[in-house]
């Protein structure tokens, strides 16, 4: 049908549009000759004639359609080049675009009337053939570990890279040139010696490295899909262009663990980067629970009250003006001592039998009058000189601290102090004449718990009618 004619006077071959004249019998001439009047034999310039092109006959008749000439050479470059390689397709037809070749192909053979009437066909002809791999879902399996997602990219972009999506192959390979150590092997088992085979065997072994190293980088580009990520700002509208900025200790962590991403495949180092975030939120909240415990709160209600006073007690704190002028402890401790007081009166409403509990005197402690040098002895000797090692401590400010210090009290005995008095300052007020009672507060009381309250009176915490 497509076979090429012979020009009558200049014996070349015809493959395009030929003339044929219409008074001579088998008389066909080219173009050339057509128009430069070649005459020869019994045909004359001035015969009618007509135009002939075997190849420009269409099977579906359109626009755009195809040629029974351009359908062959499809067919034909589809079986010397395969499905998929359209480059190469549409050079060999030389008058269509790779899109159009892919396009005519999969509507017109594929999914077309003559895909219905032959891929059916072929499909309930074939050979079933059994199974007999024994399945392994394990978690190194090989079903587990090939399995990677298709490179999101169009056939443009793989034009650009050089990508054959179906070998899953480059034009230009990592380490492209790889094979030349290879190449001019040849082993001779009778005329090489072992050590000749040694140095061959070693420069297999140096191409087989190079050759993993290929993989891997192909397998790192398609599971974190860094081709679609590289063509993402410029082609491709239908992905977000900008990413949601992170916060800077986001980004100071994932820049941490980058260096695991290459143990790790996209999924595994997202759960793994989860994970650690899931362990630093679950330490945060366990520090919370045991800051609760250690103020002696037990119920949800009781923490919202409590975080409710530490918020109303912050805010008032930030928004005193006594906060920057506040007196520090260790500075009305020296007043007082210079006043001769040195804190006599603390060890002297310390002897009660309540407060026993929070400081503990000796049995061989005298009465409360005449024991007065041993209840000082005592406190000095069972409370801790540094409270540094205490439970609570990291929690207290500076002032707080030297407050402790001077007083001998423990943390969570100036905590139970503190929340008592905010608590009380919060539902009925405080009067700064009566002051706050044992029975009113807690068992802290005497001396250190009038420094407490006149110390958070001074920083603003609470406020005394």
């Amino acid at each position: 049908m497509f076979a090429k004619a012979q020009c009558n006077y200049c014996q070349e071959d015809v493959s395009g549009i030929r003339v044929k004249c219409a008074e001579c019998i088998d008389f066909e001439i080219c173009l050339q000759c057509f128009s430069a009047g070649a005459e020869i034999g019994q045909h004359k310039n001035n015969h009618s004639y007509q135009f002939k092109d075997s190849g420009a006959v269409g099977i579906v008749l359109g626009k755009n359609g195809w040629t029974a000439k351009e359908e062959q050479h499809l067919l034909d470059a589809i079986e010397q080049y395969g499905f998929g390689n359209w480059e190469d397709i549409s050079r060999h037809i030389e008058t269509r675009t790779p899109e159009e070749a892919r396009e005519e192909y999969i509507n017109r053979y594929l999914e077309g009337n003559i895909g219905k009437a032959t891929w059916i066909l072929a499909a309930s002809s074939r050979p079933l053939l059994t199974e007999i791999s024994i399945p392994d879902d394990g978690p190194l399996s090989p079903e587990q570990i090939n399995k990677l997602p298709p490179l999101d990219i169009t056939p443009d972009e793989a034009a650009q890279l050089g990508y054959m999506p179906l070998r899953d192959d480059f034009e230009k390979e990592f380490d492209n040139d790889a094979e030349s150590l290879v190449s001019p092997l040849s082993i001779h088992p009778v005329e090489d010696d072992e050590l000749d085979i040694a140095l061959k065997l070693a420069q297999v072994d140096m191409y087989t490295r190079r050759l993993r190293e290929r993989v891997r980088r192909k397998r790192v580009g398609r599971d974190y899909q860094l081709v679609a990520n590289f063509f993402q700002p410029t082609t491709r509208k239908d992905r977000p262009v900008f990413k949601k900025k992170l916060p800077r200790e986001e980004r100071e962590f994932q820049d941490h663990m980058r260096v695991l991403t290459q143990f790790h495949s996209s999924q595994e180092h997202e759960q793994f980067l989860a994970g650690i975030r899931r362990q630093r939120e679950l330490e945060v909240r366990i520090n919370e629970l045991l800051r609760y415990r250690r103020h002696g709160i037990t119920t949800v209600e009781e923490c919202h009250h409590f975080e409710q006073l530490r918020q109303e007690a912050r805010d008032k704190r930030r928004n005193s003006d006594s906060c920057n002028v506040s007196l520090s402890p260790l500075s009305a401790q020296s007043k007082r001592r210079e006043k001769g007081g040195s804190f006599s009166t603390i060890k002297k409403s310390t002897s009660t039998g309540n407060d026993r509990c929070l400081f503990p005197v000796s049995p061989d402690s005298g009465t409360e009058g005449g024991g007065e040098a041993d209840s000082d002895d005592t406190i000095a000797a069972d409370t801790p000189q540094d409270i540094a090692a205490l439970p609570g401590y990291p929690l207290l400010s500076k002032d707080e601290a030297q407050l402790c210090n001077a007083l001998k009290i423990t943390p969570n005995q100036y905590y139970g102090a503190k929340y008592s008095l905010l608590e009380m300052h919060v539902n009925k007020g405080i009067k700064k004449e009566d002051g706050p009672t044992l029975s009113e507060v807690c068992t802290l009381d005497g001396e250190p718990l009038k420094h407490i309250f006149n110390y958070m009176v001074e920083s603003g915490w609470i406020s005394a009618g």
